[in-house]
């Protein structure tokens, strides 16, 4: 478990920078694993790169930034954050609530129509926040007169926009807004790309036997970046520890040449909407019939509660052969199922006709997710049983779909 742990700690040190899209995280990260690749004496495809580049929009915050209410500085990470979109601002005003009732009764939101915001920070509640696509027209447009917007959370997520508002906006716990305000200053200078460069990471073995017939592991090594200098995301568990594992079953099969070709896929911009895995389907090294199956692997930081087999529901013969496989040998706890989820990379392959599991841990042992505490060392305690069931289920899948 040293080389484990090893991994999950270079993935999630400061360098990386969340491994997103300041400072050249992703790259760093991608370089990274290539390098592993290498090491492990994985060959890239035939004809082709070990980096596999795409483009995307996404908005970043390679900036410090500032918000203050009354005398007192908040702090990032901690008491708030950016909104993923936010725009860029640099400005004080009043606060002004927005009653919820604007966002529900046709009265109240003509009265709201009526205020002038332009010297205005507006607050408004998560659950207003969550509906916010259904919004009219008139009430975004009127919002977004505002110098600013406060949101209220009871608990700070962060995650990846592939597009920026024209407002700087703010996700504050609600704990932390004082009773009386009387004035709110705030900084903030995000920077959008409208053709932001990233890459997925593909290696692969030979089989000895059916070259021509493919299993392929993925896992997705990018995570939500930084806010400039200040605060960064490790990704520990999302997804350092699937990286980690990926690299682990690409020793196993380095050392115990398959009888099918095995590929291996680090994939960027999963946060930023599986990005890099729709490049890929979409754009693939060989046609997507040719792969037996596929696995995904995403969370394995924790499993003291077992494995969840995403498309367990669907690919039922496959999900039996997964769980006798457990039940005989007690790798896991428990192996639980569920149907189509568009919740990791595994998706779009699913949806264009390869067959499919997205696998991730489950345990109480480790909460945290998409903040700043997702760092490690993480417990671990499924890591090992999940590396022998995935490996003795790979092998058992080449044996039983021949």
């Amino acid at each position: 478990m040293k080389a484990v742990e090893k991994n999950i700690k270079t993935l999630s040190a400061k360098n990386m920078r969340g491994r997103g899209y300041t400072f050249n995280g992703d790259k760093k990260a991608a370089a990274f694993i290539e390098q592993k690749f290498k090491d492990i004496g994985l060959q890239s495809y035939p004809k082709e790169e070990y980096l596999q580049h795409f483009e995307m929009p996404v908005n970043t915050f390679p900036n410090n930034i500032t918000l203050k209410i009354n005398a007192n500085s908040l702090k990032v990470g901690v008491d708030y954050l950016p909104s993923t979109d936010s725009g860029t601002g640099n400005a004080e005003g009043e606060a002004y609530y927005i009653s919820s009732d604007v966002f529900i009764k046709d009265a109240a939101l003509v009265e709201f129509l009526k205020v002038d915001l332009s010297n205005k920070i507006v607050i408004y509640d998560q659950e207003e926040e969550k509906n916010r696509i259904t919004w009219n027209r008139a009430l975004t447009t009127k919002i977004l007169q505002a110098r600013a917007s406060i949101v209220l959370f009871d608990k700070l997520t962060f995650s990846v926009a592939r597009w920026q508002v024209p407002q700087p906006r703010f996700y504050v716990l609600r704990e932390k807004l004082p009773a009386d305000i009387e004035k709110i200053s705030f900084s903030i200078q995000p920077k959008f790309f409208k053709e932001y460069t990233s890459q997925n990471v593909i290696s692969y073995i030979k089989g000895k036997t059916h070259p021509d017939k493919y299993l392929v592991f993925t896992a997705h090594y990018d995570h939500l970046g930084s806010i400039g200098k200040q605060i960064y995301f490790p990704g520990a568990n999302d997804n350092a520890s699937g990286i980690a594992l990926l690299l682990e079953i690409a020793k196993y099969y380095k050392s115990n040449t398959p009888d099918y070709s095995i590929v291996f896929i680090a994939f960027g911009a999963e946060e930023a909407g599986l990005i890099g895995s729709r490049y890929y389907v979409e754009h693939p090294f060989f046609p997507l019939d040719k792969i037996d199956f596929l696995i995904n692997l995403d969370l394995f930081g924790s499993g003291e509660e077992g494995m969840m087999a995403v498309n367990g529901a669907v690919f039922t013969e496959q999900y039996q052969l997964l769980t006798s496989i457990n039940t005989k040998n007690e790798f896991l706890p428990e192996i639980k199922k569920r149907g189509k989820a568009a919740n990791s990379d595994h998706y779009y392959f699913s949806e264009n006709g390869v067959p499919c599991f997205f696998f991730y841990l489950m345990g109480a042992s480790w909460p945290h997710y998409h903040d700043i505490k997702d760092n490690q060392p993480l417990p671990l305690s499924g890591f090992k049983g999940a590396y022998k069931l995935i490996t003795t289920f790979g092998n058992e899948l080449q044996t039983s779909s021949k």
